[in-house]
């Protein structure tokens, strides 16, 4: 699988700047692939539960706050 997590993450764990997530997966079915793998790790995580899922959208934001946070937008990739 070309795509993965771990080409939307850095070695921090914080969310690619846009730029570096471009370079990360390069392709669009790389992209495809990345966000087919985020996708199921949220089902998994929500285990199957519709509605939580809908909460964890409305909310990302929060999650965001929650997380290792975004890269710096000029920070290039490693």
């Amino acid at each position: 699988m070309a795509g993965s997590y771990k080409h939307a993450v850095n070695d921090k764990g914080q969310l690619r700047n846009s730029c570096n997530m471009t370079i990360a997966t390069e392709t669009q079915g790389g992209a495809y692939e990345t966000i087919e793998e985020m996708y199921g790790m949220i089902w998994y995580l929500a285990h199957g539960n519709a509605a939580l899922v809908e909460l964890a959208r409305q909310g990302y934001e929060l999650g965001i706050n929650m997380s290792p946070g975004r890269e710096d937008p000029d920070e290039e990739a490693a």
